[in-house]
């Protein structure tokens, strides 16, 4: 399944690594800056909220990361009352 993560963007919650709070916006004081991997700013830098690591790259989205835990959550919720 997919993660909407802002504007039209949506990855495979399978790809996902971590996510980290981006704590201001400042992506030097997450240790997200030790990653070599290519970030990809879906809102402005000052604008970010969750930084999202996966397999292909880091994503900067304007979601929190409480509400993108959230929807991970529910989705795993439901798969589960299904079975």
């Amino acid at each position: 399944m997919y993660l909407h993560i802002g504007d039209n963007f949506s990855i495979p919650m399978n790809s996902i690594i971590t996510m980290i709070h981006a704590e201001s916006g400042k992506h030097h004081r997450t240790g997200i800056s030790n990653y070599d991997a290519e970030v990809i700013y879906i809102v402005p830098e000052d604008k970010v909220k969750t930084y999202i690591v996966t397999d292909d790259g880091v994503y900067a989205s304007g979601i929190s990361l409480k509400t993108l835990k959230k929807r991970i959550d529910e989705f795993y919720m439901l798969l589960s009352s299904k079975l």
